[in-house]
């Protein structure tokens, strides 16, 4: 049965009152979310700006001029002079700079090298022990390198490689490649075997599957790999301090501190010499972000 309206009139349309309550929820969840995205980013901006400022403060005070107190009270120099950076280079830097990277890149190829061919064999053969294999590389990575600074030392005595870029280069390349090799086999797991399959009933051998087919698709993590073991090896300080004892030989870290004796400290020189050193890290990181942090990501997600 119709209901009789009035020709003309304009009909009220009224919203159910679930619908309102409805329009009021999402109003509310949207006004939700904008509050804590903006409470997110002003965190992440605090936490920015905490990490950036000793940057900062290093980079102002290596341009000030004279010999200032590290604990000057101007915390932007009056005059900005980079006569600091001219006389670190006029002095050893350079030697510390060189030595550094001849330690970083060879260890970071060794490091790489065996830790593809560990990872392989880990994840795509079966052998005994394998399982032992792997929970010794979580134990041998959990010790801290202190423990192991006077079996270090009394090895490369006896061998004559003490006070050595050779023996410097050992102890880096192949100490540090536990976790390297953990990573690289859980980057490899995220392989489809499927491919190794195919290939093997095509006739490839177990190099061909490893140069064709597994080594291509693991290069993020070859590039992971590399930087973290070149900066490792670049920024170490406790080793070489005590494993090299010829100034010729010292890498940045240990030449760096010869700028602070017993009486004074020369931290215009200091900051100089931190801030041209870390120029070489940094552009290996911009060159190769994107790799790193898909090496990173996909090394991380199997055990």
């Amino acid at each position: 049965m119709s209901v009789p309206t009035t020709a003309g009139a304009p009909t009220a349309q009224v919203l159910p009152n679930v619908d309102l309550k409805t329009a009021s929820y999402v109003s509310s969840a949207r006004t939700r979310r904008t509050v804590e995205a903006w409470l997110i980013r002003i965190i992440l901006y605090v936490i920015i700006a905490v990490m950036l400022f000793p940057v900062l403060y290093v980079v102002l005070y290596s341009l000030k001029g004279g010999g200032p107190s590290l604990y000057s009270a101007t915390f932007i120099p009056e005059v900005l002079t980079f006569d600091n950076y001219r006389r670190v280079l006029d002095g050893q830097f350079p030697t510390w700079v060189w030595n550094s990277l001849i330690l970083g890149l060879s260890s970071a190829i060794i490091v790489v090298f065996f830790s593809t061919l560990a990872g392989y064999a880990f994840s795509r053969m079966r052998f005994p022990g394998r399982k032992y294999g792997i929970l010794s590389l979580l134990i041998i990575q959990s010790l801290p390198t202190t423990l192991a600074v006077t079996a270090y030392f009394r090895m490369l005595d006896l061998v004559g490689l003490y006070n050595s870029r050779i023996g410097m280069i050992a102890i880096f390349g192949f100490g540090g490649s536990a976790l390297a090799v953990w990573l690289m086999r859980n980057f490899m797991d995220s392989i489809p075997k499927d491919l190794d399959e195919a290939a093997a009933l095509d006739g490839a051998s177990q190099f061909r599957i490893f140069w064709t087919i597994i080594l291509p698709l693991v290069q993020p993590m070859l590039v992971a790999q590399f930087i973290f073991a070149f900066i490792g090896t670049y920024n170490e300080y406790i080793l070489t301090s005590i494993l090299l004892s010829s100034p010729d030989k010292y890498p940045l870290g240990v030449g760096v501190r010869t700028l602070s004796t017993q009486f004074n400290t020369q931290w215009t020189l200091f900051c100089a010499a931190a801030v041209l050193g870390s120029i070489p890290i940094l552009i290996i990181f911009f060159l190769a972000q994107r790799l790193l942090v898909e090496g990173l990501t996909k090394g991380s997600v199997k055990g």
